[in-house]
């Protein structure tokens, strides 16, 4: 329950750092729609981004399929949100990634697929995102649809770590640490 929590805060913290933060070196139509999001007119954000979106802006994607997951702008949906998340991730987009990892994982608006679920955690994790990086190390750790396997687990856990470490991350070190015997640094 905690992982999920941290998720979700982790989630919406990253939503807040894209709009919020980079409103200045957007392009004109994705910084009227941060604006539109920031000021709380989920509307015209959702009217924006889904304009910028068809015409293939990854970001704009990613964005429209968060404001479909959590029915800002429009009723919720999750077949939506997966299939915006699901585009912005064949671009690459990490988030999208580990968005479309966990939708397969969960079957929101797609039939769950452990399979297709690893394979897209390997691919935003492989890209650096903490959040799938994590994930990773979990399903590695409780040999959920990989094969078992602690120290793979644990070295995730180390490329999910950086100079702030967040507490999910310290008990996923210390439970393969505890697992293996072997020391995590600074655990």
């Amino acid at each position: 329950m905690l992982l999920f929590a941290f998720r979700r805060v982790f989630f919406w913290l990253f939503i807040f750092v894209v709009v919020v933060f980079t409103i200045k070196n957007l392009p004109d139509k994705f910084q009227e729609a941060a604006v539109a999001y920031r000021d709380g007119n989920y509307v015209e954000a959702m009217r924006l981004w889904r304009k910028m979106a068809r015409k293939g802006d990854v970001a704009a994607q990613y964005n429209l399929g968060a404001l479909y997951a959590t029915g800002q702008g429009a009723d919720r949906s999750d077949e939506q949100a997966h299939d915006w998340f699901f585009r912005a991730a064949l671009a690459g987009n990490p988030a999208a990634q580990y968005e479309t990892a966990k939708n397969f994982e969960f079957g929101r608006g797609v039939d769950a697929s452990m399979p297709e679920t690893i394979n897209w955690l390997k691919k935003s994790a492989q890209q650096g995102y903490a959040p799938a990086q994590i994930d990773l190390g979990l399903k590695y750790l409780t040999g959920k649809g990989l094969a078992r396997n602690v120290e793979v687990a644990q070295r995730w856990f180390e490329r999910a770590t950086g100079p702030d470490r967040k507490p999910p991350i310290i008990y996923g070190l210390n439970a393969a640490s505890a697992v293996t015997g072997k020391p995590c640094d600074d655990c």
